[in-house]
């Protein structure tokens, strides 16, 4: 990173590529556009009540109500989505600006906004008001700590700031995040290893740098926490949702066959009558009959403690555990978009705080069950099924620059990062991979870009490390 500052005034082109980024900002916005309305999910209404009214949920940080708050302000949920969309299109015209090697970045990056806005869920995920988006702009965040050693101090603060909101706004994000850097940190002790990061122009320093980041984000979370009246912490309950995952492993009933003789748990007089949802069945779930979320704490915390340490659970938990990422990773059906139902706490926030917009929120697509995402799903299909082709042809037919595929093998690392994190640690839903599948087009625009250059520049490129940055 070049942390020389400069005194000079921002130049013309400066300007230009601002406008290039907000006018591609417009373009990510496109779905909430086709809706008339941004995007709704069932969680939106949580996070609308803990921006507007101080609601403190117990399931996850107030961090993106916090940002919902100032984003909109106060004035219009539009301008949240154009807020979440310049939050992706700005580390995406870096990446571009630095990896793609050629003065003409700015044409492919357009190309890859349009790729992405009409063939993937992104625009989707930008639209929607809840914080999925910010997955895949922390890895992007990562990946120019990594491998652009020429960013502009500016350039750096920006992306600090966007890396430590991304963080911030979503537990799994300190999970995802942090598992990247330490694979990338850990690979360092190799020799073998090391010496292929160095020769990607990695540098130990900057895996740190990221690192106390993350650890800035999360003592900032914790800090609003703590200022609304929770404990200084950005989880409290990570031991219900792990015990939910033990169930739907079914190692939770087998565990209370053997221990329930031996231990006086409350969950041994609800065997056999656990419900599907362990988490939000409100009225069956043992987690309410017996305290609750704060109630369970010890016994909950005792039960997985005795599970992870004792050998005889361990086979079935990785194996279903290493299943689960597998089918995580390849779940990516987006557009998770249905009609809010009345009474929901979307419909009440909008009515409550909104009341403006309500007439906007039931004539959009969405809430008319208007939404059809068949064919953009089978084009996203098609394109990553494709993408995942031509991965192989990477690794297996010889020719490919090894920093080309550094930065190829970084992309698979995040997407199956969110795949543990997501489907081993809180079950399999594909809206949790949709949110980042669209990564993967980008190193092979990268590469395309690169290829629209002269031949020996593309020779070059990804060999030269005093290659001079556009």
């Amino acid at each position: 990173m070049n942390w020389k500052a400069s005194l000079k005034a921002p130049s013309a082109q400066f300007f230009a590529d601002s406008l290039l980024i907000f006018l591609s900002a417009i373009v990510l916005c496109n779905m909430a556009f086709y809706n008339q309305f941004p995007l709704f999910f069932s969680d939106t209404g949580t996070h609308l009540w803990t921006a507007f009214w101080e609601y403190k949920p117990i399931d996850r940080p107030l961090f993106y109500g916090v940002f919902m708050k100032h984003a909109s302000l106060m004035t219009s949920l539009w301008l949240i989505v154009l807020a979440q969309a310049l939050a992706v299109a700005i580390p995406l015209f870096y990446c571009f600006k630095y990896f793609s090697g050629t003065p003409k970045f700015r044409v492919y990056y357009l190309a890859y906004i349009f790729l992405i806005t009409f063939f993937t869920g992104a625009s989707i995920n930008v639209g929607q008001l809840i914080p999925d988006v910010f997955t895949p702009v922390a890895v992007l965040c990562i990946a120019l700590f990594l491998f652009a050693p020429k960013l502009k101090v500016v350039e750096t603060i920006v992306t600090s700031c966007i890396f430590i909101l991304a963080v911030g706004v979503h537990n799994s994000h300190f999970i995802i995040t942090t598992l990247i850097l330490l694979i990338f940190l850990s690979a360092f002790i190799f020799k073998k290893t090391r010496l292929v990061l160095q020769r990607a122009q990695v540098k130990l320093m900057r895996i740190l740098f990221a690192l106390m980041l993350v650890a800035s984000s999360y003592v900032l979370v914790s800090t609003i926490q703590y200022n609304a009246g929770l404990k200084f912490a950005v989880s409290r309950y990570g031991h219900v949702f792990f015990m939910a995952r033990l169930y739907d492993c079914g190692i939770l009933e087998q565990y209370l066959q053997d221990a329930c003789p031996k231990y006086h748990f409350h969950l041994c007089s609800e065997q056999g009558k656990f419900p599907w949802d362990f988490v939000w069945d409100y009225t069956n779930s043992p987690l309410y009959k017996n305290g609750g979320w704060e109630g369970n704490r010890d016994e909950f915390n005792a039960i997985i403690r005795d599970i992870l340490t004792t050998p005889k659970y361990w086979p079935r938990l990785i194996s279903r555990e290493v299943e689960a990422t597998v089918k995580q990773f390849f779940s990516f059906r987006t557009g998770d978009t249905g009609p809010e139902l009345e009474g929901s706490s979307s419909i009440t926030a909008i009515r409550s705080h909104w009341p403006e917009s309500v007439k906007e929120f039931f004539q959009g697509k969405q809430q008319r069950k208007y939404l059809d995402w068949t064919m953009l799903n089978l084009f996203q299909s098609y394109l990553i099924y494709f993408l995942f082709f031509c991965t192989m042809l990477v690794y297996f037919v010889p020719g490919f620059n090894p920093k080309y595929k550094m930065f190829l093998t970084y992309v698979l690392i995040a997407l199956l990062v969110n795949a543990f994190a997501c489907g081993a640690i809180s079950g399999v839903v594909e809206r949790y991979q949709s949110r980042v599948i669209w990564l993967l087009p980008l190193p092979f625009m990268l590469y395309l870009a690169n290829r629209g250059v002269s031949f020996s520049r593309l020779k070059n490129f990804f060999s030269d490390p005093n290659r001079s940055e556009t």
